[in-house]
């Protein structure tokens, strides 16, 4: 719920919500929980999830799926999602909202989002850019853990190689392309893991992906302490 609130996702109409690194979709849950105008918020029967690879996306680059219309004020969320096998469980998912009587992702799309095609049918099934973009990015932190010792110290702090860094560097194309991903004045709120050791600055996507995002760093970034090793950060970007 934290990142949700820090969006502000409450003071927005019928926002849209993007996950770009999906999952199970809790962040999601989480943002139509905020959003709903109450607690028994009525699920579309009719609405469903379209999972889109590569190949799909290959052959039919406008399809989108069957976009529900919001009563209220409504969640209108899209999640993106990469997995190894072909398969995203929607059913779980579905079941996840219904039995909170909340608005399911309006889509879920298998695919990277650093995949303009993929970007563009996330824009498509909500008509437009994103009020808010909400994400745990998968920083692999077992496997960077796991590393030798030789390998911790030649690993780059601010690598291009990050996911946060990476999305950055993605909104910015949209941005150049006149199709933005985010609204100006839109948020995107995420977390940043940081190790014992190692600072948030050091951890934050470069200052060069940041600026041709169009992304400003608001000042309130919150630490939540995992273990002795590892804290994650909260952090909030601006749209300019």
């Amino acid at each position: 719920f934290t990142l949700s609130n820090i969006a502000q996702l409450s003071r927005i109409s019928n926002p849209a919500v993007l996950d770009p690194f999906a999952g199970s979709c809790a962040t999601l849950l989480a943002a139509a929980h905020i959003t709903s105008t109450n607690s028994s918020s009525i699920f579309t029967s009719t609405s469903y999830f379209r999972v889109a690879n590569r190949k799909e996306i290959q052959q039919n680059p406008n399809s989108s799926g069957t976009n529900m219309e919001p009563t209220g004020n409504r969640c209108r969320s899209v999640g993106i999602e990469f997995l190894h096998s072909s398969y995203v469980n929607r059913d779980n998912i579905v079941e996840d909202f219904r039995t909170r009587n909340l608005d399911p992702p309006i889509d879920i799309i298998r695919g990277d989002c650093l995949s303009s095609d993929v970007r563009a049918l996330a824009l498509k099934s909500v008509g437009g850019s994103f009020d808010a973009i909400v994400t745990d990015p998968p920083y692999g932190i077992r496997e960077a853990m796991s590393r030798s010792n030789d390998a911790k110290e030649n690993a780059t702090r601010q690598d291009d190689t990050l996911p946060l860094t990476k999305l950055c560097y993605a909104i910015g194309e949209d941005r150049c392309k006149g199709s933005p991903l985010l609204k100006s004045g839109g948020r995107l709120v995420a977390f940043i893991p940081v190790k014992k050791g190692a600072t948030l600055q050091e951890c934050l996507p470069h200052a060069a992906a940041l600026n041709v995002a169009g992304l400003r760093m608001e000042e309130d970034a919150k630490e939540q302490v995992l273990s002795d090793m590892l804290s994650r950060w909260i952090v909030s970007f601006i749209s300019e």
